[in-house]
């Protein structure tokens, strides 16, 4: 990918995990019946806060937004590459690094816990069921990753498209 459309992956990576947390929040506190009847947006966005400030934290942490090699040039496919083999393979120059998608993994794995533990203190609840941790870290890490493997095969996508376009060198 071109370095200017580099720039803005990290921000559009962000935006989109922030939109699959409130709609991880929004489908969940709709099937539980825990919708705040006289504002759901409102209750929507500080349920999404407690689990998205976590996941901020965490990325910048973790490396879930890193730029340069490792989400911008780093997404871009090599001549050949297949989406599969693109999505689980390592970045870097010589230096190993997780993949794109295992550093998300990564990411939700420290921060749903977080998010958990502090959305039970909100409720005012001392006891975390496993079910809830469980469900959680399954039907939110969907949500989540789901959308960060649409962002790298869409990135994928782009750059093998970007490559076909570019001239040949020596003509």
């Amino acid at each position: 990918m071109s370095r200017s459309s580099s720039r803005f992956a990290p921000l559009i990576l962000l935006a989109g995990d922030l939109i699959a947390v409130v709609a991880f929040v929004a489908v969940g506190q709709e099937d539980h019946g825990l919708v705040n009847e006289a504002n759901p947006v409102l209750g929507v966005l500080l349920t999404a806060g407690e689990f998205g400030v976590p996941w901020l934290i965490a990325g910048l942490l973790l490396g879930a937004f890193r730029t340069g090699d490792h989400v911008g040039a780093g997404l871009a496919p090599a001549q050949g590459d297949h989406p599969l083999r693109f999505a689980t393979r390592t970045f870097g120059k010589g230096r190993p690094y997780m993949s794109f998608l295992a550093r998300s993994l990564n990411t939700w794995l420290v921060a749903a816990p977080i998010g958990i533990l502090i959305r039970s203190y909100a409720l005012g609840r001392a006891v975390i069921p496993t079910v809830f941790l469980v469900a959680t870290l399954g039907f939110g890490g969907v949500f989540v990753l789901g959308w960060r493997a649409l962002f790298a095969l869409v990135w994928w996508w782009l750059g093998r498209r970007e490559a076909s376009l570019k001239p040949a060198s020596g003509d």
